[in-house]
């Protein structure tokens, strides 16, 4: 039988130094996520509407300052509850809320990508 995976972070580091979010779960799994891919997969209507509609028209501009890769930079963060985490990007954006289900769910670790942590061997 497989190991349950958990949504449940026992520990959450923000190192603006590094910029990633490192966050150790209760299944003992530890996830790193870089700031680039966190601001690239913000939650927010707003950002989920750029994202579909990018394709659709490639001379759409989109609002706010775009960052080059390497450059997303957390200015402030908070719990939101005990479901997620809210950040400040350093291009003023500040309306995701970042699930824990949703960011176990694009944790970006090798195992996780390919659907083998949690199972047993």
């Amino acid at each position: 039988m497989a190991a349950e995976v958990s949504t449940d972070p026992v520990d959450i580091q923000v190192d603006t130094e590094a910029r990633e979010l490192r966050i150790r779960w209760e299944d003992a799994h530890q996830s790193a996520y870089p700031f680039d891919l966190l601001r690239k997969a913000c939650p927010c209507a707003v950002c989920r509407e750029e994202r579909r509609t990018a394709d659709k028209s490639p001379f759409r501009l989109l609002s706010g300052q775009p960052l080059k890769p390497g450059e997303a930079q957390v200015l402030a963060h908070r719990p939101v509850g005990r479901y997620a985490l809210w950040f400040k990007w350093n291009d003023g954006h500040e309306t995701g809320i970042y699930s824990f289900d949703m960011l176990r769910e694009i944790c970006p670790c090798d195992l996780c990508r390919q659907g083998i942590w949690g199972k047993n061997e």
